[in-house]
This record gives structure tokens, C-alpha cells and sequence, in this order.
């Protein structure tokens, strides 16, 4: 009997270790971490955001993050290097190629072009590191002075191989919206490409996110998105977007600052899988989370009267955002 029950209980503890083995959470997160020519309080952002992922109740396997374009955006990561050991570097930010198995793309040396901002962060071994930049980019937008492009990586998690693409697609600036969805229609050929010649197994999984610039209001766009990656996306929607200037106060400082609609409430950020690889055995869903940091603190940009929806609001400087953005999470389970 006894026998039995120890039989038992090591065949459940296999089981579990497999599932735990074919599990994978991942974030893509835009950190708004820009050039130090603009104040965008940077530095007290970027100090608070390593201790902010430490705390999370679900902790991401992979994180998928953009605009780390600066040094506060360097040392922050450094920081998170005791949670998530395995980095790669920022795509663009050295056209040798250096630190990646390959570099391809039309990457700049040029003094006026600034690093990609794409890095990405692991918990488990990666195996192969690639980069890519974009040969397509709208020139005369803010974009065209960025090697963007995308980080490719394979990472091993207890013997399970997954294959993950992060990246930040073409901004809209100036309404010119049906120029700038071509252009990432472009960006996001060039990673299907990119996956289709790198003859990655049938049964493994990929994984692409990042910020997409795609709103989800536009859901003709979304549609070319999933159809350009054969990518498939399960989400709904909340209150609170993963960019919504509507409920985060830093957002609202964004859209104050670049004047757009201060109730602006959508989302950008998304998680697909390839629907080429491995499908998810469960029905992994896309959330927004809404991290922010333990605790407030004060930025001079904030204080003041500001106009809302029902009328003038006075703030008082103090806020514990991170990001004009929330991060975005998907927990998936492969058989």
C-alpha cells in the first residue's frame, strides 16, 4: 500500500514538473525610457521599475521590452540581472553586430541614429540571440532616427524549447496613420520572413509582442497584424488599456505634452503565437497589467490645474507610474 502511494505521488510530481516545464508567462513592456534631451523623469522611473517586476504576484519567464533607449534604461536592467540573468543586447545600439549570434538588417552607424531600444530579458538559458533592423521606416518621422528592428531569441526552460521575437513597430505621428500601417505591415513581413528562414521546428512554440502601435479600437488593422504573422491574439479589452491616458497619469502628461485627446483610452502592446508552430494547449489570454511602483514621488511637470472630463483637476505633482505604458502578459501552457 504504501508502495503505491509513494508511486503515486512521484508519478503526480512528475506530471507537474512536466506542465510546469511546457509553461511560459511573458510581458512585453514599453518603459519609456527616451533620450535625456526631453525631461521625462527618467532616472525616478527607471531607479523604481526593477523593484516594481521583483514584487509582481505573477512573475514573467520572459520580459519583452522597448524603448530602453537611455543609460537610466541600462542600469535598471542591470539591477533586474539577479531575477532575469540571461539578457540580450539593444538591438541597433552597435552595428558590429557584437553580443549577438547574427546582426541583419539596415543598421546605422550614423551619429543622428539612436539605438532600437528592443532587449530581452529571460529567467531560463538562451541558447541563440539574433537581431534584426528594419528596412522599412517612414522617413521624415521620429522613427527614421532609430535602428528598430527586433531581438530573436531561443531559450532553453528545463529542457522545453521556446522561441521568442520582441520588437517595436513604426509609431503614427501627424494623423498619417494608412502611411504608417503600411510601413509596419512592412516591419512585420520582415519578421515572418525572418521566422519562415529559420526553419524553427513545427512543434515548438513562437512568441512574438512588443509595442505594435496598432490600436485595438482599429480592428481592421489588428487583422492585418495577425495575418501578416499568421499569428493568432485572444483578448478583450478592459477599462484600464496598456495605454490610456484616461487612467495613468504619466500617459496623460504624454498626451498634454504632444497635444492629443487627454482621455485617450486604448491599447497598443500586444502577444501573438505563430499558428506555424506549436498552439498553446490552453486559452492563453492577454492582460493588462497595471504595474506601478510601492511609492509616490514628485515631478514639477504634473502639478497644476489640469482639464478632464469633469472639469479642472488640480494634481499635486505626486504620482507612481512607470511607464506611459502598461505592460502586457500572456501565461501560456504547450503540451
Amino acid at each position: 500500500m504504501k508502495i503505491n502511494k509513494l508511486l503515486s505521488t512521484a508519478a503526480a510530481l512528475l506530471l507537474s514538473l512536466s506542465a510546469h516545464a511546457g509553461q511560459l508567462n511573458v510581458m512585453a513592456y514599453n518603459i519609456m525610457q527616451l533620450s535625456n534631451l526631453q525631461d521625462w523623469d527618467q532616472a525616478e522611473r527607471a531607479a523604481r521599475l526593477p523593484q516594481a517586476i521583483a514584487d509582481m504576484d505573477t512573475q514573467p519567464d520572459v520580459i519583452l521590452v522597448s524603448e530602453a533607449f537611455n543609460a537610466e534604461a541600462e542600469q535598471a536592467m542591470n539591477q533586474l540581472a539577479s531575477l532575469y540573468p540571461y539578457q540580450t543586447p539593444n538591438v541597433g545600439q552597435d552595428c558590429s553586430g557584437e553580443g549577438w549570434d547574427a546582426l541583419t538588417g539596415d543598421c546605422s552607424n550614423s551619429l543622428f541614429v539612436v539605438r532600437g531600444g528592443v532587449t530581452i530579458l529571460s529567467k531560463y538559458p538562451i541558447l541563440t540571440q539574433k537581431a534584426h533592423v528594419y528596412h522599412h521606416s517612414l522617413k521624415g518621422s521620429w522613427d527614421y532616427q532609430a535602428n528598430k528592428g527586433f531581438a530573436y531569441v531561443e531559450i532553453d526552460k528545463e529542457g522545453e524549447a521556446f522561441h521568442l521575437i520582441g520588437t517595436h513597430l513604426q509609431a503614427t505621428h501627424d494623423g498619417m496613420s494608412d502611411e504608417e500601417h503600411q510601413v509596419r505591415l512592412g516591419q512585420l513581413g520582415e519578421i515572418k520572413d525572418f521566422i519562415d528562414k529559420a526553419a524553427i521546428p513545427a512543434d515548438e512554440p513562437v512568441i512574438i509582442g512588443g509595442d505594435m502601435n496598432v490600436e485595438w479600437s482599429r480592428q481592421d488593422e489588428i487583422k492585418d497584424m495577425k495575418a501578416a504573422l499568421n499569428g493568432a491574439l485572444r483578448f478583450t479589452e478592459p477599462e484600464v488599456t496598456s495605454f490610456s491616458a484616461k487612467h495613468n497619469w504619466f500617459t496623460k502628461a504624454n498626451a498634454y505634452h504632444f497635444d492629443y485627446d487627454l482621455n485617450y483610452n486604448t491599447t497598443l502592446d500586444y502577444i501573438l503565437w505563430s499558428r506555424d508552430h506549436a498552439v498553446p494547449a490552453n486559452q492563453p489570454e492577454m492582460q493588462v497589467v497595471q504595474l506601478s511602483a510601492n511609492d509616490r514621488w514628485y515631478w514639477d511637470y504634473l502639478e497644476g490645474e489640469w482639464p478632464q472630463a469633469a472639469g479642472q483637476t488640480y494634481h499635486d505633482g505626486y504620482y507612481n507610474e512607470l511607464s506611459d505604458h502598461y505592460p502586457v502578459m500572456v501565461q501560456f501552457e504547450f503540451e
